[in-house]
């Protein structure tokens, strides 16, 4: 189960100055275009190609090909970006609060609005041809870019929004305090923006990342002590648990992610992002300790897993393409131990792996 990193995680061939905090693939089938915001504030956008050499289950092998296209200078860090549909153009959310638009084919980055404080995450709604802003100000944003308003509404909560995600109807937003919020989208035809529940996380700890199954009826949570909390929901009868402040599915369940034991002391690590496969449907885990795994939700089993990396860097981003059989994951210092350890990682990277049909999901 346990697999060194190999020739097939491509590297990048790109210099990046400081941690990569979001990747996005281009969203269509035909398009394997990565784009790339961190904390040197800078967007890039990689193009990807790839050739499979061999189709055979177990030893295929693929060439990959990338290179730089372009690079957008943002005044503040990128902590979130999305594409425009498949329209080619892009939204990101700064550390300043800013939310920026950059058109691609004119090379424009235009401001287009803020919060008080950083801008979270931005998801653009294709369905809807809106956009949705999250912030440490709590503010969850709604904007219609073809009003000359920009913004038409907004919810407020009462702790900072940390992470959002998005499929189907269903919008999840993952707060400070280990709270949990979702949204049904389709209110939003009967001009209705606020949240079905907010309630405490199935696993205990600061949610660290939220990410919503592809078929839109559930999520999966992960938290900065390793654990991972898969959630289901029953948009027309939710069953609330008043004791706890938590809603109940049959099907919910958790797992830890893997330990490390060191000194009779077991180690756990920060889950720093989560990417649901938009084809298979299982997941990768990406953790501070540099190691990713993808699960089988459906069998409820690690797949696949990769980790001792030559300095342990911590993996700080990742993300599929559409076709579900690439991988993208950023490496580097995830500034959770502080400032004074971060000479003692490498400089961040950007890989991609390949998937064999075996590491997509159980077959």
């Amino acid at each position: 189960m346990n697999n060194n990193r190999t020739s097939q995680d491509h590297q990048v061939p790109i210099v990046i100055d400081d941690t990569v905090e979001c990747l996005r693939f281009f969203p269509s089938k035909d398009i394997n275009c990565l784009a790339s915001g961190g904390w040197d504030g800078k967007l890039r956008i990689i193009n990807i190609k790839y050739d499979i050499q061999n189709s055979s289950r177990d030893t295929n092998k693929v060439n990959i090909i990338s290179n730089q296209a372009n690079i957008y200078q943002h005044l503040s860090p990128i902590l979130s970006l999305s594409w425009q549909g498949n329209s080619g153009s892009l939204f990101t959310g700064c550390a300043d609060g800013s939310i920026n638009y950059i058109d691609c084919q004119k090379n424009i980055l235009t401001k287009i609005g803020e919060h008080k404080y950083g801008c979270r995450e931005v998801i653009h709604l294709d369905n809807f041809n809106l956009l949705i802003s999250g912030g440490w100000d709590g503010l969850l944003k709604l904007w219609d870019l073809r009003s000359s308003k920009g913004q038409i509404t907004s919810f407020q909560f009462d702790n900072k929004i940390y992470t959002l995600s998005n499929s189907k109807n269903l919008l999840v937003v993952g707060l400070s305090e280990d709270l949990i919020s979702y949204f049904n989208l389709n209110n939003l035809q009967r001009s209705k923006f606020e949240p079905e529940l907010i309630y405490n996380s199935n696993i205990k700890s600061q949610i660290k990342k939220v990410s919503v199954l592809k078929d839109g009826d559930g999520y999966i949570e992960g938290n900065s002590s390793g654990r991972i909390g898969v959630k289901y929901i029953d948009f027309y009868n939710p069953k609330f648990d008043y004791q706890t402040n938590q809603i109940k599915h049959q099907k919910d369940f958790t797992f830890k992610t893997q330990r490390e034991l060191k000194d009779n002391i077991v180690n756990a690590y920060c889950i720093n992002d989560i990417s649901v496969n938009p084809v298979y449907g299982s997941i990768c885990v990406i953790l501070g300790n540099g190691e990713y795994s993808i699960y089988d939700l459906e069998k409820r089993n690690r797949i696949y897993d990769v980790n001792n990396f030559e300095d342990k860097s911590p993996l700080t981003a990742c993300c599929y393409n559409m076709n579900g059989d690439l991988l993208a994951y950023a490496s580097g210092y995830d500034w959770s131990k502080g400032a004074q350890v971060a000479n003692s990682y490498s400089r961040p990277k950007i890989f991609i792996h390949y998937l064999k049909k075996g590491h997509r999901k159980n077959i």
